[in-house]
């Protein structure tokens, strides 16, 4: 896997975590952290693929991150959000 791709990926899970504080949605700070711990950690055993799925995974449907962006009609975060599904997907299909 590219350094620079897992660094991106990391930045823009980093910005969402921000917005996520800025609307007070504690939950998915908390578990957005987690799942930043596990990249920074550099665990053997951390599959980024596996790791990019859960992610995109939790950026639609009911209660998801999408979800927060949509209700705060925040242009800005809902760009933020496609950029980060982007390189999910990226990551996904390396």
């Amino acid at each position: 896997m590219k350094p620079e791709l897992v660094a991106e990926y990391d930045r823009l899970l980093s910005q969402t975590q921000e917005m996520l504080a800025l609307y007070r949605e504690k939950q998915w700070v908390s578990i957005l952290e987690g799942w930043r711990d596990e990249l920074t950690s550099a665990a053997p055993d951390v599959d980024l693929r596996q790791h990019a799925d859960r992610t995109a995974r939790a950026l639609g449907g009911m209660e998801s991150i999408g979800e927060v962006a949509l209700a705060r009609h925040d242009e800005a975060f809902t760009k933020l959000l496609d950029a980060l599904y982007a390189t999910c997907t990226q990551i996904r299909n390396a």
